[in-house]
């Protein structure tokens, strides 16, 4: 797993999917327990980030250290993980600022959706899709 320095992009895409609420806390803990089992001497944020729970320090940027890359190109991607929060429940509609869902290419969706599955196994794919229409309705 990239989590270092100069191969961050594991790290930064973690720290991006939490941000924008893709994945909750103990998501991370659980993706944190893998890149201990898997890097050979892990960072010691990583150890931090097992915990996050009970976590109250200065933000995860001061606790690594430096900005690590997140594999993200834009604004819009942003947006994506934040539809991707909306569509795993973790939000609502109203999260997403009243903008309407994003355009991305299927090769930069599909960039995304593997970094997703690799690092907290789920498939994007298999999520219901994107409602925003007036929750007294069905889809």
């Amino acid at each position: 797993m990239r989590v270092i320095f100069n191969d961050s992009i594991d790290l930064g895409f973690a720290v991006a999917a939490l941000i924008n609420d893709t994945v909750d806390r103990s998501e991370i803990a659980d993706w944190a327990a893998r890149v201990i089992d898997e890097v050979e001497d892990p960072p010691t944020y990583i150890y931090v980030m097992l915990d996050m729970e009970r976590y109250h320090g200065r933000g995860l940027h001061d606790e690594i250290g430096f900005t690590p890359t997140t594999g993200l190109d834009s604004e819009d991607e942003f947006q994506y993980l934040r539809e991707i929060a909306v569509r795993r429940g973790k939000e609502d509609s109203d999260y997403l600022g009243g903008k309407s869902p994003v355009s991305l290419g299927a090769v930069r969706k599909a960039y995304i959706d593997n970094l997703l599955k690799m690092n907290f196994g789920f498939d994007v794919q298999s999520l219901p899709p994107l409602y925003l229409g007036d929750a007294s309705r069905t889809p």
